[in-house]
């Protein structure tokens, strides 16, 4: 608690990389407490990231780079968010064991190890895990 009497919450930036449908986007995510924990807090609707540079992924795409101070994203709206700072990355919590797959987001494929549990199988994991964002390793889009 702090000495005015009230609580004191742990707001981190954390360096990331975010696949959106149209943009990748290389921002410092404002984060309540560990980022796994925030994108998976189901009374949050939006991510707040701020230092952003959105880039088309499309070549053909009428518009250039975007830089911009500060912005809100829909969580529904977001692939894949990837903590650039290996610490951060060793933070995240992981179960005992990894399978791979691919995993079909938009008009992404998304290999990686999906983290999960010792007796689970790849296609009851992803059934059974009640995550917003599920904990991958190893990935390639």
């Amino acid at each position: 608690m702090s000495p005015g009497g009230g609580l004191s919450l742990k707001i981190f930036e954390v360096a990331a990389k975010i696949v959106l449908d149209e943009f990748l986007l290389e921002a410092k995510v404002k984060t309540v407490g560990a980022l796994d924990d925030n994108l998976n807090n189901q009374e949050y609707n939006y991510l707040t990231v701020i230092t952003g540079l959105a880039t088309p992924w499309r070549q053909a795409n009428p518009l250039k780079p975007i830089r911009y101070k500060e912005a809100y994203l829909k969580m529904e709206d977001i692939y894949l968010v990837y903590p650039v700072d290996p610490e951060v990355q060793l933070k995240i919590k992981l179960m005992p064991r990894v399978e791979q797959g691919i995993f079909y987001l938009g008009q992404f494929a998304i290999q990686g190890n999906l983290s999960m549990g010792q007796e689970m199988s790849l296609g009851g994991a992803v059934d059974a895990l009640t995550k917003r964002f599920l904990a991958l390793t190893d990935i390639s889009i």
